[in-house]
């Protein structure tokens, strides 16, 4: 105990030393460049490829408190290329984004994207993604529910479950989030085929998986707690919930798993100022904010 004391006092000393030099925040000068906020996934079950495009947000000044996505920049030319083929992408003020149907540039598994954003007064903004390729044989094993009182006469109920798939890529790394949410059946003409796709929200990412060696094509997960509904007492065979309850694995490619692992870890901090600092991952050249890529399978449960 006497050698931690002294250790705080050794800490604060220099501290009461500072407090004479402390100056008005409004008398320091910090620059800040703006920079375009560019946000787009791209993922070929998707109806609509969109693209999110706000400016940076100042450290000090108007605006700086400010918990909100950012102004919209409704002037740019956002252009989406793979090869030889390029399309350019329209603002909707009704979606705050730039969109295009799918099916008028199609999206292949296994190809590069690359997104150029530009507009006047900010440097251009350019970003690659590669869309993974769909995982094969995904299956799953089934445990026991488990029941979590959240108030009197509230349980979240949770199925014990175990995923399995093989992986079709060659001498690489994978990149998985696996979780649970909503799904709803939705159809869609994808390439000139209808399609029906399972459309997931309210969804929460319950593991954030990678393989460590490029050569490993069997994967399975943990026995994991993926929520099913709520119940009014505990092993109570009646369970509600908002709609239909899937597992979803996720196959991303590695600027979409860290973007969102970041976001993970900064949430986890709670706003807490004496957490330890966690970076966003941003993979947009000359901007911030993320380009990634996903192909999406579920189950349900």
């Amino acid at each position: 105990m006497k050698i931690m004391h002294s250790k705080i006092i050794a800490l604060l000393l220099p501290l009461g030393g500072m407090f004479g030099c402390v100056q008005e925040m409004k008398d320091i000068v910090i620059e800040s460049n703006p920079k375009l906020v560019v946000e787009c996934y791209l993922n070929p079950a998707d109806e609509q490829i969109k693209v999110v495009v706000n400016q940076s947000r100042p450290i000090l000044g108007e605006g700086s408190g400010s918990r909100d996505s950012g102004e919209p920049v409704r002037t740019a030319a956002v252009v989406l290329a793979s090869g030889s083929q390029q399309i350019t992408i329209p603002y909707h003020p009704e979606l705050h984004a730039y969109a295009i149907p799918t099916r008028q540039f199609r999206l292949v598994a296994g190809r590069t994207y690359t997104l150029k954003v530009s507009t006047k007064g900010f440097a251009p903004a350019m970003a690659s993604c590669t869309i993974p390729k769909p995982v094969s044989v995904l299956t799953f094993r089934d445990g026991k529910l488990t029941y979590v009182q959240e108030e009197k006469n509230l349980y979240r109920v949770y199925r014990k479950r175990t995923l399995s798939w093989v992986s079709n890529q060659t001498n690489q790394l994978g990149y998985y989030l696996v979780g649970n949410g909503v799904g709803n059946s939705v159809r869609w003409n994808a390439n000139g085929k209808d399609t029906t796709v399972i459309a997931l929200n309210k969804t929460a990412v319950v593991a954030f998986l990678t393989n460590s060696e490029k050569t490993k094509k069997n994967f399975s997960t943990p026995q994991l707690d993926f929520l099913v509904g709520q119940a009014s007492k505990n092993n109570d065979p009646k369970i509600v919930s908002e709609g239909p309850m899937y597992t979803f694995l996720y196959h991303v490619d590695p600027n979409y798993y860290q973007f969102m692992e970041s976001v993970k870890l900064q949430r986890e901090a709670g706003g807490n100022p004496f957490t330890e600092a966690v970076p966003i991952y941003s993979n947009i050249k000359n901007g911030l904010g993320i380009f990634g890529a996903c192909v999406v399978h579920v189950k349900k449960l």
